[in-house]
């Protein structure tokens, strides 16, 4: 399983920094941060971390926020990946990258009617919007790589209303069993354009 999720990897950041022609010292710096990472052991959650942050990568590679989220089945199996696409190719303000996860899931399994036993992971801890469409999707449990003290609700979920509360209590919110190194990448590569980006939602609410 570990070999399959480091192939997803290697074929997402070979394609970094080559597709649209957007150079970026800090993106290419931590594209090759990623491809010499070796997962910790005893760290369960290193190599679903580890895509995670690859596809926070390429979120901002797309031009976005540095966001990157994946869907695990019961046997581990990674069955839907995605990440930040609000700000391109389109201006999306609902694409947050678990938005992207659950979504490309959800359209190509309609059959699929409980969650039971699954895992989503995400590089950054999930925002007040994605933290209730985690609920209302019933996921066993979301893992977030980096907590995000800017916007992450996770540490807050106790402030959601009372039914959110209710329901969340069978679900599992918590930080990802990684390394220090991973969290620590998942949230600089965030920050690489994410003051740009938030100036631009602010115009937008003007």
């Amino acid at each position: 399983m570990i070999k399959n999720i480091m192939d997803l990897g290697e074929e997402i950041l070979d394609k970094i920094c080559s597709e649209n022609g957007f150079k970026n010292k800090n993106v290419i710096n931590w594209k090759n941060w990623l491809k010499e990472y070796k997962f910790l052991p005893g760290h369960l959650d290193e190599p679903y971390a580890w895509l995670a942050v690859v596809l926070a990568l390429k979120s901002v590679d797309s031009e976005n926020y540095g966001v990157g989220s994946l869907l695990v089945d019961t046997v581990g199996k990674v069955i839907s990946m995605g990440h930040n696409l609000m700000y391109s190719p389109t201006f999306r303000s609902d694409l947050h990258a678990e938005m992207v996860t659950l979504n490309l899931f959800e359209n190509e399994h309609p059959e699929i009617i409980t969650l039971e036993g699954y895992k989503l992971y995400t590089s950054l801890e999930s925002c007040p919007m994605c933290l209730v469409r985690l609920i209302s999707s019933g996921i066993n449990a979301s893992l977030h790589v980096s907590p995000d003290q800017r916007a992450g609700m996770v540490e807050m979920i106790s402030f959601l209303p009372p039914l959110w509360r209710e329901l969340s209590t069978c679900q599992t919110f918590a930080r990802a069993v990684c390394s220090e190194q991973l969290s620590k990448a998942a949230l600089e590569i965030m920050m690489i354009n994410a003051d740009k980006l938030l100036e631009v939602l602010r115009k937008r609410s003007a």
